[in-house]
């Protein structure tokens, strides 16, 4: 996708998500009606199955409300880094967008074969993100060659890769490492955690906890920022003035 059309596409979810938001008001005003309608019924007795089907319907409604909320939400972080320009700007709307879906959220700038500690959100205690050797880390240095993401789970053994201390998961959440790619090389790092399962309204359990494919969303478009406002050679600079 070119770069003009962005604008217009986040447009284009805007105005779908105004429209899908009147209809719920429609159908809740329908459904408010019916519940009057009901408690009328019968000289004022209850319809049991009645309510039954309104409830479902209400249901339903609340889960389409929530998953509306949720793409309002990534719009709106997508927006923050759209109105940054610079590099720091749009790293550190990066991490604050982030930091909306998952409990813990840190940027690390790719120095040689170092990351450095950039910017953080949620560590109010514990091991705080700190400059990390890739060397030291296998796992960490894969995800950064092979530019792939790094889902830090169990594996079948048990075991999980062996990360930096504010790497390490809180109990009931999962750990994900995303690289941050402009012009084809890896210039930054996000680390995020949140539940091991998706939660809200109309949530299914799941392998992968639909958090992690938001933050995903937002460094695609992170790395689609960077090449618009900078170059590689800027991104060297501000990691070898730190």
């Amino acid at each position: 996708m070119s770069t003009s059309n962005r604008p217009r596409v986040k447009d284009a979810v805007e105005r779908f998500i105004a429209r899908v938001r009147h209809n719920i008001d429609v159908h809740l005003e329908t459904l408010a009606a019916d519940l009057v309608k009901a408690l009328e019924e019968d000289g004022g007795k209850v319809s049991v199955d009645r309510l039954s089907d309104l409830a479902r319907s209400a249901s339903s409604v609340h889960a389409q409300e929530g998953k509306l909320d949720l793409l309002a939400k990534l719009v709106g972080a997508m927006r923050l880094q759209d109105e940054a320009t610079t590099l720091r700007g749009i790293l550190e709307a990066l991490a604050r967008g982030a930091s909306g879906e998952a409990a813990r959220v840190a940027v690390l700038l790719v120095d040689g074969d170092t990351l450095r500690s950039f910017s953080e959100f949620g560590y109010t205690g514990g091991a705080k993100p700190a400059d990390v050797p890739l060397d030291s880390f296998a796992a960490i240095a894969r995800a950064v060659a092979d530019r792939q993401r790094l889902l830090l789970v169990a594996s079948a053994g048990g075991r999980v890769p062996e990360v930096p201390a504010f790497m390490r998961a809180m109990s009931g959440h999962t750990g994900l490492v995303v690289p941050i790619i402009v012009a084809g090389g890896v210039v930054a790092v996000l680390y995020a955690e949140g539940p091991e399962r998706p939660t809200g309204a109309g949530a299914a359990p799941g392998p992968t906890p639909l958090w992690t494919e938001h933050v995903e969303v937002l460094v695609r478009h992170a790395s689609s920022r960077l090449e618009n406002v900078t170059s590689r050679r800027t991104v060297e600079v501000l990691t070898s003035s730190r």
